[in-house]
């Protein structure tokens, strides 16, 4: 056999040569068509599997370089600093190398740093600060002020009480063992066995919890029995109309300027008074009180002193006077100077930041069921209130309940004592309450001296109270304040209270302002620098693939009349390639011809270099 040209060929040469061209041929079909035609070519099994191989090899091949190139470019062309050196024609590898560790040095940077931004605007999104130390008194409710006898039961009203025919079979000691359990709880601790005994001695008698507290609250000192003067704001005749008898859990104690108190089982309403307010400081602008202690009639007492227990709290806050309350001993004058300091929150913390994160809670958040405005001592209240109906079935009489609600007996007490016990001690575990965010707090600062002085007999509050109690103007007169009266003065102390604002640390403006400043600092990266990351990685894959390649550019461009031509748009890049050369021409002048990039005689790598776009 002979070719075209004249050569001899062998059969075995031709045979070849046509395997050759249909493996070349197969090679370049894509998927079903591929394998449909090497089955109809006839190839061998192995053969099959190597041409298959082999396009794969080539497939990923491909794939590999165009993603190589991809990074090549977008080194060269990101505005990100420092990545365009790594691929600089001429560069050396130690200067590339140089350049790699600058730009992981300012990686490590910008991360590190973002980082500490990401997790201070995480773990404390809000900033609470100073917002003024003159803020006006007016503005701030007069702390409620409660007053507790240490004495819990008066022996005279004990007495007279017992005289009830529905109590005729109940002694004076035995009633009085009874009301010391009633007024200080953790008596009940470890205790079952008498409490039980005494659950069964009044089941006997048909005495039930209801009657017992009632029982207390007949036989308590009573606000009258305890102020023998009180004085707001130089005014004495109101002043006792604005004391509740109310029960805590230091028995029956009076508070001053206290709000709405509810508590339909125990028949207990009080009035809901609008909270006082002042426009001054000094105790002349506050509340003075003058109060008897009475020790000759103490039967039932909850500590080891004669005396008084005062709390000075927020109006709408349960009375914890058996935790928070400080002593007042007879035979003293007090003086209790309060700094009145007030907290609340932008708008932008209630919306924009959640209350695990900004740590409190902003009216409406969380609802109370026996109170009307949340507070956290009223929120543990609650939670305590709860856990005893889930464990113990019933409630203590100083917690507030519905008409549903069970009033604890006797064998009840070691239960509501140990949940009691439980929730002072673990209660931010047990409860969630946390603080409202926007709160009163008052902090007293408590001076005492003795009372009464030498002096205090030519007064007017001697003399009047030596009116009211019949009491001798001489030294028995004298002596009894000693030994049973003490005088307390609760005010402001300053003329203005402070006031704290809690805000956004970091908004989102501020946060992204932030990392914007970082990763400018560190790697010189902007919002189209993002751009060009998704760009370069994402969607120029796409774009590659419908791309038109420089000689497709001028074969269409040179074609007259074809539709594909007006839809080809040179890039800047063509256009600046387009050459100036100067030619001799027939006539022997030098001439201008415009030469376009593709028809350039270059070397074929530098023609490659200028086609990579």
């Amino acid at each position: 056999m002979r070719t075209k040209g004249g050569n001899r060929v062998t059969s075995r040469e031709a045979f070849q040569q046509v395997k050759i061209f249909l493996r070349s041929f197969v090679l370049s079909l894509p998927g079903k068509e591929h394998a449909q035609t090497i089955n109809e070519v006839g190839f061998p099994k192995e053969k099959v599997a190597a041409i298959s191989r082999e396009k794969t090899e080539r497939a990923q091949q491909k794939s590999c370089e165009n993603d190589q190139r991809i990074f090549r470019q977008f080194c060269e062309n990101t505005s990100i600093h420092g990545l365009k050196y790594l691929f600089e024609d001429g560069s050396r590898f130690f200067e590339r190398c140089a350049w790699l560790l600058v730009f992981l040095s300012g990686i490590c940077f910008s991360g590190y740093f973002c980082w500490q931004m990401w997790e201070k605007w995480k773990q404390s999104p809000v900033l609470t600060s100073v917002e003024t130390q003159l803020y006006p008194l007016s503005n701030i409710f007069f702390p409620a002020v409660t007053v507790c006898n240490v004495n819990k039961v008066s022996k005279i009203k004990l007495q007279d009480a017992l005289r009830n025919p529905k109590y005729a079979n109940v002694s004076y000691s035995e009633m009085q063992f009874t009301l010391r359990y009633m007024t200080k709880l953790d008596r009940a601790i470890n205790n079952e066995k008498p409490l039980k005994e005494l659950n069964e001695f009044y089941k006997s008698r048909n005495i039930s919890a209801l009657d017992l507290f009632k029982l207390l609250e007949e036989t308590a000192p009573s606000c009258s029995d305890m102020v023998m003067d009180c004085n707001w704001l130089g005014l004495t005749k109101p002043c006792m109309e604005l004391f509740s008898f109310l029960p805590t859990d230091d028995g029956m104690c009076c508070t001053f300027n206290s709000a709405k108190y509810f508590d339909p089982m125990l028949g207990i309403q009080s009035s809901a008074n609008e909270p006082l307010r002042v426009n001054g400081n000094g105790y002349r602008m506050g509340l003075n009180l003058v109060i008897d202690a009475n020790v000759e009639d103490y039967s039932v007492t909850t500590g080891k002193f004669d005396g008084f227990k005062i709390l000075v709290h927020a109006p709408e806050e349960f009375p914890d006077v058996a935790d928070r309350g400080f002593v007042i001993g007879p035979g003293t004058e007090t003086f209790v100077a309060v700094k009145g300091t007030t907290s609340f929150n932008t708008e932008e913390v209630a919306r924009e930041v959640a209350p695990d994160q900004r740590q409190c809670l902003v009216e409406g958040e969380k609802k109370l069921k026996y109170f009307q405005h949340y507070s956290r001592s009223a929120c543990m209240v609650e939670c305590a209130t709860r856990i005893m109906h889930d464990d113990c079935q019933c409630r203590p009489y100083f917690l507030r309940g519905g008409n549903t609600s069970r009033l604890c007996e006797f064998t009840s007490y070691t239960c509501i004592s140990n949940v009691y016990e439980d929730v002072r001690a673990n209660g931010n575990k047990i409860c969630d309450c946390l603080p409202p965010c926007t709160d009163i707090r008052y902090d007293p600062e408590v001076s005492y001296a003795s009372f009464p002085g030498r002096g205090f007999n030519l007064t007017r509050t001697f003399k009047r109270l030596v009116e009211k109690r019949n009491l001798s103007s001489g030294t028995d007169g004298t002596e009894y304040f000693k030994t049973n009266v003490a005088m307390f003065h609760v005010y402001y102390k300053e003329k203005t209270g402070m006031r704290y604002r809690t805000d956004i640390r970091f908004g989102i403006e501020d946060f992204i302002s932030a990392m914007g400043g970082l990763l400018g600092l560190g790697l010189g990266m902007s919002f189209i620098s993002v751009i060009e990351l998704i760009y370069f990685f994402v969607v120029r894959r796409f774009f590659l693939r419908h791309r038109i390649t420089p000689d497709q550019t001028l074969k269409i461009s040179h074609t007259p009349g074809s539709d594909d031509a007006r839809k080809v748009w040179p890039s800047s890049q063509t256009l600046s390639s387009v050459m100036t050369t100067i030619e001799p021409n027939v006539d022997g002048q030098r001439g201008l011809q415009l030469v376009r990039r593709g028809s350039l005689n270059l070397p074929a790598h530098m023609q490659a270099r200028l086609y990579k776009y």
